[in-house]
C-alpha cells in the first residue's frame, strides 16, 4: 500500500470517529423527548420491547435520532466509512480482481437497497441518506464499470498490436 493511501485511510478513520462521537453526542437529545421514543428508538424496542425510560434507551439509537434529525454528522460517518471501505477492499483485493467486482457488485447492490429503503422517509435526514446510499450506489456500479471497460480495452488493443 502506498504512503499516500495510508494518509487517506488515516484521515478517513480521524473524519469517521470524529463524526461518530458527534453523531452520538448529537443523537442524544433523544432521551429528553419522549413522544419521539417511539419512532427513533428502533433498536431498543426491538430489542427490549417498548422504551418507558431514557435509561431503556440503547446507544445505537442517538444514531437513528441524529440521522433523522441532524445529518450532517451521520453522513460524514457514513462517507467516510465507505471510504475506508473502499480502501481497504482495493488493497487487500488487488490481486483478486473478480473478487474485488463481486465485492463491489455486493456493495453498490446493498447501498442500492438501503436507499430504497429509506426513500420515502418523512424525516429530511433520512431522506437525504437516501439520496446519498443512492448516488454511492450507483458510483460504485460506474466504478465497477469503468474498471471492467479498462481490462476490455486493454485487451482489444493487444489484440490489434
Amino acid at each position: 500500500m502506498k504512503f499516500k493511501h495510508i494518509i487517506y485511510l488515516i484521515g478517513a478513520s480521524l473524519v469517521f470517529i470524529f463524526s461518530t462521537l458527534a453523531s452520538w453526542y448529537e443523537g442524544g437529545q433523544l432521551r429528553d423527548i419522549s413522544w419521539e421514543w417511539k419512532y427513533s428508538a428502533v433498536f431498543s424496542t426491538w430489542l427490549n420491547g417498548p422504551v418507558n425510560e431514557a435509561s431503556d434507551i440503547l446507544a445505537i439509537d442517538h444514531f437513528v435520532y441524529a440521522a433523522k434529525f441532524e445529518p450532517l454528522f451521520p453522513l460524514l460517518m457514513a462517507a467516510s466509512l465507505l471510504f475506508i471501505i473502499f480502501q481497504l477492499s482495493a488493497w487487500l483485493l488487488k490481486d483478486r480482481k473478480t473478487t474485488h467486482i463481486i465485492f463491489l457488485s455486493l456493495m453498490a447492490v446493498g447501498l442500492l437497497l438501503m436507499s430504497a429503503m429509506l426513500l420515502n422517509s418523512p424525516t429530511i435526514g433520512l431522506t437525504l441518506f437516501s439520496g446519498f446510499f443512492g448516488l454511492s450506489g450507483l458510483l460504485t456500479l460506474l466504478l465497477i464499470l469503468y474498471r471492467n471497460n479498462q481490462k476490455w480495452l486493454r485487451r482489444a488493443a493487444q489484440r490489434t498490436n
